[in-house]
């Protein structure tokens, strides 16, 4: 960013980021998907606040919750995308994850109160040996201090009251677990794994595995489905890209939320019922759940639900009326 000409500061002066959203006023029909580098210290919805402040759009949202410790992918949808955001969320994940041994937190992580230390022992092969025993489906514990709900309250909410907090398992996937570094205490490691997968639970989980404790001490999202930390964009460079008026050039369609969905493409006919709310019939079996409706110039119409036959196809979403 350039001197600014009111007051001559270097950079991030208000003055000049008020000038520059005057001259380069966001369009309206901004729709479409952010990957986001979430920096450290920072709520989700911290960022959700942040894009909805540099977009001047009320309709923002984000996909798969990130801890404050955690940096990485967050997916952040504008405009029309929120309506896909639960699609987002379905999709595996990748974290980059650092775990002290020999020492066991409250929350799983480096935020929480230490609860017990050990001395480790573990060698580079016994840990190996460990993480291998949790890939495959699971059943996981969450950690007591979750934004899973009892009664409508996040748990962590009832623990740092103080008050009874009931976890129960949910199945999970680990795909693959690439040990890349034991520098003793901490062990470094890559992990695939489903969504609702806690990482915090996979780093206390070890710690008993080998009998010395654990803690999670830094967890990075390298990859949430097809969305890579290798193409994701800082807060910093959003910012610049809303004041200098390309944001566009960031933004995924929305679309790519649900490439794990067959596609169809509609006559203009077809078309025309969807966005009346009728249903249609397609002439040929498709083996996922909901399908991605297309105009003949490519746009995307909507999301097709079955109906009663077998054949037959109705909107659940429309995106273009």
């Amino acid at each position: 960013m350039t001197a600014c000409n009111t007051c001559g500061a270097a950079k991030n002066c208000p003055l000049q980021n008020q000038t520059l959203m005057a001259l380069n006023p966001m369009p309206r029909g901004l729709n479409g998907i952010l990957n986001i580098d979430k920096p450290v210290g920072m709520t989700s919805h911290d960022v959700v606040s942040i894009v909805r402040k540099y977009s001047r759009l009320q309709r923002v949202g984000h996909a798969g919750t990130l801890d404050p410790m955690a940096t990485g992918v967050l997916l952040v949808c504008l405009g029309q995308a929120t309506r896909v955001v639960e699609y987002l969320g379905d999709h595996d994940k990748k974290y980059r994850a650092r775990v002290r041994l020999g020492i066991e937190t409250d929350t799983y992580d480096a935020t929480g109160a230490v609860v017990a230390q050990h001395a480790v022992a573990a060698t580079r092969e016994q840990i190996e040996l460990a993480l291998r025993g949790f890939i495959g489906k699971l059943d996981q514990m969450p950690p007591a201090y979750s934004a899973i709900k009892q009664g409508g309250v996040p748990l962590y909410k009832l623990a740092r009251q103080g008050k009874p907090v009931e976890t129960a398992t949910r199945a999970v996937e680990i795909f693959s677990i690439d040990v890349r570094e034991v520098a003793l205490p901490d062990v470094e490691f890559d992990v695939h794994c489903s969504k609702g997968t806690y990482v915090r639970s996979l780093a206390h989980d070890l710690g008993a595995a080998l009998g010395c404790g654990a803690h999670l001490a830094a967890l990075t999202r390298t990859a949430s489905g097809q969305f890579t930390l290798s193409e994701s964009r800082t807060l910093d460079q959003l910012r610049d890209a809303f004041e200098g008026g390309y944001a566009e050039q960031y933004l995924f369609p929305l679309d790519e939320a649900l490439l794990q969905f067959q596609a169809v493409v509609l006559d203009p006919n077809m078309t025309k019922r969807i966005q009346q709310g009728k249903p249609l019939i397609c002439g040929r079996e498709y083996s996922t759940p909901w399908l991605r409706a297309y105009s003949t110039n490519g746009e995307l119409i909507a999301l097709l639900e079955r109906g009663n036959a077998a054949d037959e196809w109705k909107p659940k979403k429309v995106f273009i009326v």
